[in-house]
């Protein structure tokens, strides 16, 4: 199959971005042809997070090059998408990117003729507004991916359209992560408990904070930077000054914040911790069986995960049909939320920091449960079996 993948909003480095690498590095496991498309219009500070290959073209989609480039608009990307066999888009241009980035692309939707598959990634509603042709291209797909059927977005979606949504959820071949990154138990600290993510007060780093003023550890918290919300974080909790000297000596006690981080390079020291955080806090309604990708990458590496609590709780395993706190040997670490009792979790971190043979069972565990939920041959797989039968079905 040949697809092209089209990131409107271009290469951010977040979630997005890595769902396009992991789409990219399944398709071509499997056989299928895959190029991205991302305008270069607007810059994110992250771009350079992932590893990008000469699969992903970007440059500019308005009137004019860049200095020094030939390629700009969109007429070869109309070209690939029209000899493609499907045409994935998984962002839309920001309502502050150039207005004519934002005519281009909504004249890519008019002259793209071959199936188009929008896969919404964003969670919040306010979020999602934010973007431009949002309309648009909810009427030009032929199908619509969500992590759940029964959310705002979903209302949004039929109210316009009366198009259903298929559900989905992230895929991701841990096996490769843990083939270049998993280390030997007894290389790992066993002090050492980190979080990665980025500043969102839904990212949960609440949790570790509430933990560190009760449990000695060293603690660390990669890819944040100064902006507001780092502002707002220094207000609400005490943590050595934001520094990106990532190889320090850390000392136990008060948490360090470190900066961006070149994604490789951040799952090589999540590695060599003996304990993960991922500690995403979402209603409900967002998350049917939605894991990120952090998730999935504290697990990969060879980490125990602490995963906040209440998520699993609303999470349900695509494989078994329970929630993810229900099922028995997920080698997982459940937090309360901040301000709740702490005991069970210090006692369960404690007892696996002085058994490393159990601890290494408990990783086993946890790498087995989280890969059968998110292995790339069930989510890919389902994307482009779901896309071939809604478009035979319209």
């Amino acid at each position: 199959m040949n697809i092209v993948h089209i990131l409107g909003r271009g290469i951010e480095g977040c979630g997005v971005t890595k769902f396009s690498v992991e789409f990219r590095n399944w398709c071509k496991k499997n056989g299928h042809t895959h190029n991205t498309y991302a305008p270069t219009d607007k810059n994110w500070t992250r771009g350079n997070a992932h590893e990008i290959d000469d699969s992903v073209h970007q440059w500019r989609w308005g009137n004019k090059p860049k200095r020094g480039e030939s390629d700009f608009g969109i007429d070869k990307i109309v070209e690939a998408c029209n000899n493609a066999d499907a045409v994935y888009i998984s962002s839309l241009p920001s309502k502050s990117h150039p207005h004519d980035c934002i005519s281009s692309y909504i004249e890519l939707l008019e002259r793209v003729k071959k199936p188009i598959a929008m896969i919404q990634h964003d969670h919040n509603m306010n979020s999602i507004t934010r973007n431009a042709a949002l309309n648009e291209t909810i009427n030009r797909a032929d199908v619509i991916y969500a992590f759940n059927k029964n959310s705002k977005f979903s209302n949004y979606v039929k109210a316009l359209s009366e198009k259903d949504i298929v559900e989905y959820i992230n895929g991701m071949d841990m096996q490769s992560i843990r083939d270049k990154h998993w280390k030997p138990i007894e290389e790992q600290d066993i002090d050492h408990l980190k979080w990665v993510g980025r500043y969102a007060p839904w990212k949960g780093m609440d949790v570790v904070f509430d933990l560190a003023k009760q449990y000695k550890a060293k603690y660390t918290l990669e890819g944040l930077e100064r902006s507001i919300g780092y502002t707002v974080m220094r207000d609400k909790f005490e943590f050595n000054e934001l520094t990106n000297e990532f190889n320090m000596d850390f000392q136990k006690g008060l948490p360090y914040v470190l900066g961006p981080y070149v994604h490789s390079e951040m799952l090589d020291r999540l590695s060599k911790c003996a304990f993960g955080f991922q500690l995403t806090r979402l209603d409900a309604q967002f998350i049917k069986s939605f894991l990120e990708y952090t998730h999935l990458e504290v697990v990969a590496c060879g980490t125990i995960p602490i995963f906040r609590k209440s998520y699993g709780d609303a999470c349900m395993h695509p494989q078994t049909g329970n929630m993810l706190t229900s099922d028995k040997d997920t080698g997982t670490l459940w937090a309360p939320e901040p301000g709740g009792d702490m005991q069970e979790l210090m006692c369960s971190i404690s007892k696996l920091q002085r058994d490393s043979v159990l601890r290494d069972e408990t990783r086993e565990k946890a790498f087995a449960y989280y890969n059968s939920h998110s292995h790339g041959d069930y989510s890919f797989n389902h994307i482009l079996d779901s896309t071939r039968k809604e478009v035979t079905n319209q």
